[in-house]
Formats: C-alpha cells, structure tokens, sequence
C-alpha cells in the first residue's frame, strides 16, 4: 500500500485525485474545475495536464459505519498544441495522453484510495472542442472511494450488542 493512503479520514476525492496526480511527478500538472472553467484556464497549459472535471453526479455507498462517495467524474489528459489540419502531429499527442491515462490509471490502482479500474475504459478524444488549441483525451470513470468517510465513532454495531447480551442473559438463566 502506497503513502498516498495516509490522507486525513475525511478527505475529499477531488484531494485524493490530486495527490494520485502529486505522485506522477513534477512533470504533469493537475487542474480541477467545471468545463466552463477549464476551457479558460486551458489556454495556459504548459506541458501534459490531468484535468479533473467538477464531477455531475454520483452517489454515496452507505455501509455500517462508513460512507463512500462515488462521483461519475469525467478526466482529461491534454497536452497543448497547434491545430494541425492534417492531423499527424495531433494523433501523436492523442497517443502521449492515452499513455499518461495509462500511467494515471497505474497510479490511481497503486494509490490503495479507490477501487481499481479494471476492464473496458472508453476515451472520448478532446480535440477542436475548446476555445484553446490543446488536444488529448477524456475518460469518465465511476470513481469509488475504498475506504470513504466514518460516520460513527463507536466500532460495535448494534446487532453486535445486542447478539452479546443475548449470550450473557443465556449464560445467566439456567
């Protein structure tokens, strides 16, 4: 298990996405905000980028004593670029961002805060769909916390209480 996983207990996603994006090196950056956001703030990016996308939706997993956030969240991976009409040198970032989603992705499984992603993960590529020249791709994961928030302090669960009493009454009743 990864350092990453000593987060304080009631961190939020978005933190934990960025310290998986922390762990990839100083030689990505990270950003989080809506598309209306990201497509001004895009115009200053400067070398590969993990843009994590003010998630739409989601819902929360209640268990025992945790709850767990799972946002449908939407990354992109964009590197910037000039509008190259005959697509070769575009097609060459679009790779480079599919193999720092894969190294996201390492990350991201090695990190030990969510469930991994594993099987089939579709892409969607970003290209002319900004007003800034950046190219790369998006993927839209369900992100699944792996251990959430606590909210109980007490480690016992009722049925647990009542099971020993039980026993005890048992023991005492001859």
């Amino acid at each position: 298990m990864s350092d990453l996983k000593k987060i304080e207990r009631h961190g939020t996603v978005e933190k934990k996405i960025h310290s998986v994006v922390d762990s990839m090196g100083a030689d990505v950056e990270y950003m989080f905000m809506n598309w209306a956001q990201a497509n001004e703030a895009i115009d200053d990016v400067e070398k590969p980028t993990v843009v994590y996308i003010l998630p739409p939706a989601g819902s929360l997993f209640f268990e025992w004593a945790r709850v767990k956030d799972r946002p449908e969240a939407q990354i992109a991976f964009v590197a910037p670029t000039d509008f190259d009409f005959e697509g070769e040198a575009n097609d060459d970032i679009i790779e480079q961002m599919k193999r720092l989603c894969v190294k996201f992705v390492k990350a991201y499984n090695d990190s030990g805060l969510f469930e991994p992603i594993e099987g089939k993960l579709p892409y969607q590529v970003l290209y002319d769909h900004l007003d800034h020249n950046v190219t790369g791709i998006v993927i839209e994961p369900t992100i699944k916390e792996e251990d959430g928030i606590i909210i109980c302090e007490d480690e016992v669960r009722a049925e647990d209480e009542f099971e020993e009493e039980q026993e005890q009454q048992e023991e005492v009743t001859p």
